[in-house]
Parts: structure tokens; sequence; C-alpha cells
């Protein structure tokens, strides 16, 4: 399996207040909030697979709303902002051990 990381978009739309919190806090601790209800994160597909699984726990799907968008390396490059948009960390190309 692969390390490689890739950028996936993560958002969601969940009226209770207690789910949203503890889904905003599971994405906290995987990515980084550029919106509200809006992550982008940094994951290898082995972590984005934990990541999901996780987040599925959290929701009640007749009511919530979770979606995730994984974007290239070249569109994730792409990413144009306006206003107090937050800028995100890169993950290096090259790791030494």
């Amino acid at each position: 399996m692969s390390n490689q990381y890739t950028c996936y978009v993560v958002a969601y739309d969940i009226p209770d207040d207690r789910r949203r919190s503890r889904v905003a806090r599971v994405l906290e601790g995987h990515g980084e909030r550029v919106q509200y209800s809006l992550f982008e994160c940094r994951l290898t597909g082995k972590q984005f697979t934990a990541l999901w699984k996780e987040l599925g726990k959290e929701i009640m799907p007749r009511e919530d709303s979770l979606r995730a968008y994984r974007l290239c390396p070249v569109c994730a490059r792409w990413v144009k902002t306006v206003g107090r948009a937050v800028e995100t960390s890169e993950i290096p190309e090259v790791y030494i051990a």
C-alpha cells in the first residue's frame, strides 16, 4: 500500500449541535478547518479509510450529510481564495528517515 498523501476535502451539514461538534473534533485531528464545516485533509488512502469509518460512527445518516472529495495533486495546488481565507500547510514531497 502506498504512503503517498492525497488531499481530501471533507464537508458536512449536521443539524444537531452535539453530533456536529463530535464530527468537527474528529476532523480537527486529521486536517485543517478552512471553512466552518469544511476541512482539507492530507492523508494516505489507509488514513482516509480509517477517518471515514470513524466519522460514520458519529453521524445519523437520515439527518446528516457528510461528503468527501479527493483532489488530484494538480487540482489540490489550484485552490483559489479571497477574503479571510485560511492557507493550508503543504506536505513536503520528500521525507528523509
